[in-house]
């Protein structure tokens, strides 16, 4: 298995050059960014390192076949043309979901169906038997693109969504996804050895990120991968990755023994504070957040880089404000703290209608659903 594949990285869209950037610092070669991700060359020591290490990257998905489609039958011939080995058996159990953006093909049901028929026959032609499909929990997830007249099959070797670190146990409305977390930091050029905080934390996801991220940690640590069920993953493969994991959680030690500094975190909601502090204890980090309840209204002027994800009126509000009103008394305090640097998500009316700071760098992306600006500022002078 030291073969090169072709890999699809998927992200937040907006942060494909820093998914790029980390990406070849972990293996992977002949990186192309697309919208929405970043295709690359790895063989499966870089695919483990990366589901183990990676921060940013929400799926790692290992391409097994593409073809130009024109008509529904089509798919049925893709799937019959899948290779089996080495990715299944007759006992391995798996479910198809499909993403379509091609206008002459409207259900992707029916899509997926059609793949899995070519698949299942398949498979009776070479074995005498199939495998089941498990909606439910498959060992192998298949994913189905078709953009612009091409189909592409995936096969998922995350399992769970990366941004699913195991450490958020319990969370507060509209949470930031811990990838697009990651993220952000990434893009605020903030390094362990700069003071960190986040005056609105919530369920604690910048700082905890922050805290991996100073400590060494590999977000993957705490959690498993469909990769490891799978027929491919030989005893040599095993024992690779049992030394992969030792040499993290080792790493995580001594990083953790080195890291000197504290990342602030505060919330003016003692509930969302007692959320946040349980799950950076899950992390293993609370040792270096510390967390205070207090209205981010009377943060004081503060250096270093400060991190926000505050309502964007969706699904949660600011206490005896409208939100308009919100941004810019948030504006007007932030401006008076010198040296610091400010990186904010929200939507991009609220920030450049309300907050009224010019940014020195901005990137359009989604939080979930919604269309989203992340800024970052230069406090200090009003620009």
């Amino acid at each position: 298995m030291n073969d090169n594949y072709h890999l699809l990285l998927t992200c937040t869209r907006g942060f494909e050059a820093i998914v790029q950037k980390e990406a070849e610092s972990l293996g992977c070669s002949n990186c192309e960014i697309i919208g929405g991700g970043v295709r690359v060359y790895a063989n499966m020591t870089s695919v483990m390192r990366l589901c183990l290490w990676s921060r940013t990257v929400n799926k790692v998905m290992l391409e097994l076949a593409s073809a130009y489609i024109h008509k529904e039958d089509d798919f049925y011939n893709l799937g019959h043309t899948l290779p089996l080995s080495p990715w299944f058996t007759a006992q391995t159990t798996f479910c198809i979901h499909a993403h379509v953006n091609d206008e002459r093909f409207k259900n992707p049901v029916i899509l997926s169906l059609k793949l899995k028929d070519g698949l299942v026959d398949l498979m009776r032609d070479k074995w005498g038997c199939r495998a089941s499909v498990d909606t439910r929990r498959p060992d192998i997830e298949l994913n189905l693109q078709v953009i612009q007249k091409k189909a592409r099959v995936f096969l998922e070797l995350q399992g769970e969504p990366l941004n699913m670190r195991g450490y958020r146990r319990r969370q507060n409305l509209a949470p930031i996804r811990e990838t697009l977390a990651a993220s952000m930091i990434a893009l605020s050029g903030w390094t362990p050895d700069m003071a960190f905080t986040d005056p609105m934390c919530g369920s604690g996801t910048f700082a905890i990120e922050a805290a991996l991220l100073a400590t060494n940690t590999a977000p993957g640590i705490q959690r498993h991968f469909a990769f490891e069920k799978l027929p491919f993953f030989s005893a040599e493969l095993k024992a690779e990755w049992g030394k992969m994991r030792d040499e993290a959680k080792e790493c995580a030690k001594i990083g953790r023994k080195r890291f000197e500094g504290v990342i602030y975190a505060s919330d003016i909601d003692p509930a969302a504070l007692d959320i946040a502090a349980n799950n950076a204890k899950t992390a293993g980090i609370d040792a270096f957040v510390r967390f205070e309840c207090r209205d981010v209204l009377e943060l004081k002027p503060t250096g270093g880089h400060i991190m926000m994800n505050p309502p964007y009126g969706e699904r949660i509000r600011v206490s005896g404000y409208d939100l308009p009103e919100f941004y810019y008394q948030l504006g007007r305090q932030l401006r008076t703290f010198p040296g610091a640097c400010l990186t904010i998500i929200s939507t991009p009316e609220l920030l450049k209608k309300n907050l009224h700071m010019k940014p020195d760098m901005r990137v359009s992306t989604f939080n979930g659903p919604i269309t989203c600006e992340v800024a970052r500022y230069a406090l200090g002078s009003r620009g």
